[in-house]
């Protein structure tokens, strides 16, 4: 019986295509980065109109033992992803705070 052969490329052999190791990192860096606007309102603009500091705390009160758990497995993307989460978080939640 012939061996199969992968078709795409799996340099880390873990079952997944590396095409979308690339596209699930890339997204991890960069998914905090749509609060960004948010930030720029509160900040820049100075409006807490509709944000609620309470959910913004809980939200990256979540996040830390996600950002725990990615430092205990050593996965760069995830600790970048969760870490990213934290400070956005908190940042929009500390906004809130003070202007309001």
């Amino acid at each position: 019986m012939p061996k199969k052969t992968k078709s795409k490329k799996d340099k880390n052999r873990n079952g997944v295509d590396d095409r979308l190791d690339w596209i699930t990192n890339a997204c991890a860096v960069i998914l905090p980065f749509t609060t960004l606007d948010q930030l720029y309102i509160i900040y820049i603009e100075k409006k807490i109109e509709g944000v609620s500091a309470i959910t913004w705390f809980l939200y990256g009160l979540l996040s830390i033992p996600l950002l725990i758990y990615s430092l205990k497995r050593k996965d760069l993307p995830m600790i970048l992803l969760n870490g990213l989460w934290v400070l956005f978080d908190f940042a929009v939640w500390a906004g809130v705070v003070i202007f309001s």
